[in-house]
């Protein structure tokens, strides 16, 4: 789990889920992953970085997109979003594939100011899990 600096616990707060996310393609087109690896490669030689985070916890989730430029001594630009648990109106993950064998997996959450979607870097079950402890603090909330 990596350590962000624009994310603090509150006290009594414990992270139950981290979702790690690329922001550079959401597509499962290998053509598409293509021209975004190349456009990644320049923006990585540049100094360039784009990560999407959904951290969950016991009373919250929040939401940190980041980029920063020259290689991460520049803050670039960053949103961090606290959700409102009774906000969310539903939680889950979607699964996409292209010509049979490319699949990329995304995370979803929907809230009344819009719908998040995260290129999801792990695995099915790893996703499947995070969906469920959303769901269980969602759930509480209500």
């Amino acid at each position: 789990m990596v350590k962000l600096k624009e994310f603090s616990l509150l006290e009594g707060e414990e992270v139950l889920q981290q979702i790690e996310g690329d922001a550079y393609n959401d597509s499962p087109n290998p053509i598409m992953r293509l021209i975004a690896a190349v456009v990644r490669i320049i923006w990585l030689i540049l100094g360039v970085r784009f990560r999407a985070y959904i951290i969950v916890t016991n009373m919250r989730i929040v939401e940190i997109t980041k980029k920063t430029i020259l290689w991460g001594l520049l803050p670039g630009h960053t949103v961090v979003l606290t959700l409102n648990k009774k906000s969310i109106q539903s939680v889950g993950y979607e699964m996409a594939s292209s010509w049979f064998i490319f699949r990329k997996f995304y995370f979803l959450l929907a809230n009344a100011s819009g719908a998040i979607c995260i290129t999801y870097d792990g695995n099915e079950e790893s996703l499947r899990k995070a969906c469920m402890e959303v769901d269980k603090i969602v759930a509480a909330a209500n």
